[in-house]
């Protein structure tokens, strides 16, 4: 296949008109009275169970999935797409039916979902691109389980995702024989995988790099189904966020997968799933990380619902561990201001999305020192940089370190001069959400925290925060 495949547009020229930019505009509250806060159901092993159980000859039903967001969402159309049926069912067990028979996603008012799974090697090859939206993890996942089909076959996100390097997985699909094309241009999206993998090329093995994500390593292993042989691959780089490839280990060993994770390699042999009748989705450790900001920023006590096992917490559990270093009172679900908080050290090498909300907390209480979190730079954006420069518009100052941030505690943040950038990251934008809860505010984004967690918004107003949607002249460049 020709190389540069695509022709590159700008959004400048003669006849392009900008779209006007609208924003979130926010009143500071304070909360008298305790905020109910659930946590969604987590992204990280619904889009996995979506992976693997696909791949059953069986019917599965998937519980605790309603407002489970655009990533879950883009998982769920492109497995339509390649011929796995979904049903739909509300709370009382009935039924849904979409209005639009053209729409693949979940009805809205779903509670449980009923996946056939069409078994190994039983996908078959979509008419259109593969559409990731916003998720890292669905394209990564997707592009594992293409590469055992014959090409080409199209894989597409959204402008953030399309920032975002895939290129160890690339190298090593390539290295199995899989003909990889991504057009010219900044871009990395989107791409074109043709295959099938071929045996001759898998024999002499495949090196990995795991040094930025897990996720390459992630999505061999939910494909090792229909590998044509035995595999090994050699893992180059000092791995992160290890809990999220170790969920995939257990989640495919309970299906039937013998895979061993080593600190240099990983074998993998073909197999067949099989699943139970139904699988409960744990909520999103994660995004309790935001219940512990909302705290601070609303000065009320929050109860916690959906908080999940240690062993589905997949690193986050750090953040009841160490709640009442940095100045929570967690018991039973409820989370209470402490009367002081410590300067806090938080290590989130496998918790690393915790990092903006994190790091806003410690600056509005004892401050403290965010590290493990190189790999943040390689999110939706930089969380990094992005995270110090957010902080910046609240008056909060943030010290970039080489894999984090340190924060002094015990600053008071001011109302921004002009609207907030977030940088089409759903973390920063619900981080920024929340500062401007206590300061009042404009923020850009609107409707990013669909990606994870669609109440986030609703939940707020509920509890009084007043939140109106604004829309203002765009600049030009």
């Amino acid at each position: 296949m020709a190389k540069g495949w695509v022709k590159r547009w700008t959004t400048s020229g003669k006849d392009h008109r900008r779209n006007d930019l609208r924003i979130l505009r926010i009143s500071p509250r304070t909360i008298s009275e305790d905020v109910e806060w659930r946590l969604p159901p987590s992204k990280s092993h619904l889009i996995r169970a979506l992976a693997l159980y696909s791949q059953t000859t069986q019917s599965i039903t998937l519980e605790n999935v309603a407002a489970s967001g655009d990533d879950v969402r883009a998982m769920r159309n492109c497995l339509a797409q390649m011929g796995v049926k979904f049903e739909d069912y509300d709370s009382n067990g009935e039924l849904l039916v979409q209005t639009n028979p053209m729409e693949l996603g979940p009805h809205p008012r779903s509670e449980k979902w009923v996946m056939h799974g069409v078994g190994v090697n039983g996908f078959s090859r979509p008419a259109s691109v593969l559409n990731a939206a916003n998720s890292g993890t669905a394209l990564r996942f997707l592009a594992g389980l293409v590469a055992s089909m014959e090409g080409p076959i199209m894989l597409d996100g959204d402008q953030s995702l399309r920032m975002r390097s895939s290129e160890a997985l690339w190298d090593s699909l390539r290295q199995a024989g899989v003909e990889v094309s991504i057009g010219q241009g900044l871009e990395r999206l989107p791409v074109i995988l043709s295959g099938p993998w071929k045996a001759e090329k898998l024999e002499s093995g495949v090196t990995l790099d795991i040094s930025q994500s897990s996720q390459p390593l992630s999505s061999w292993i939910l494909a090792s189904t229909s590998l044509p042989i035995e595999t090994t691959l050699t893992l180059k780089g000092k791995g992160v966020s290890n809990r999220h490839s170790n969920l995939t280990a257990v989640m495919v060993r309970k299906a039937g997968c013998s895979v061993d994770i080593g600190k240099e390699r990983c074998t993998l042999k073909p197999w067949s799933p099989s699943s139970d009748d139904s699988y409960a989705v744990p909520g999103d450790a994660s995004m309790a990380s935001f219940a512990v900001l909302a705290a601070f920023c609303l000065s009320s006590d929050i109860r916690l619902n959906g908080w999940p096992e240690k062993e589905n917490a997949i690193g986050h559990e750090i953040l009841q561990e160490s709640a009442i270093e940095y100045g929570i009172k967690w018991s039973a679900g409820r989370l209470e201001l402490a009367k002081e908080a410590e300067y806090t050290h938080l290590d989130v090498t496998d918790s690393n999305d915790i990092l903006p909300p994190m790091a806003a907390l410690l600056a509005l209480g004892g401050g403290g020192r965010i590290t493990g979190a190189a790999h943040a730079a390689h999110k939706e954006s930089n969380r990094l940089t992005r995270t110090v420069e957010l902080l910046e518009h609240f008056g909060l100052k943030a010290k970039l370190l080489p894999d984090g941030v340190e924060v002094d505690g015990n600053q008071v943040p001011k109302k921004p001069s002009y609207p907030v950038p977030t940088f089409e990251d759903h973390r920063l934008f619900m981080t920024a959400v929340l500062l401007a809860s206590k300061t009042g505010g404009e923020i850009i984004g609107q409707k990013l925290h669909h990606v994870a967690d669609e109440g986030f918004l609703q939940r707020l107003q509920d509890a009084g925060v007043e939140i109106e949607s604004v829309q203002i002249p765009s600049l030009e460049d």
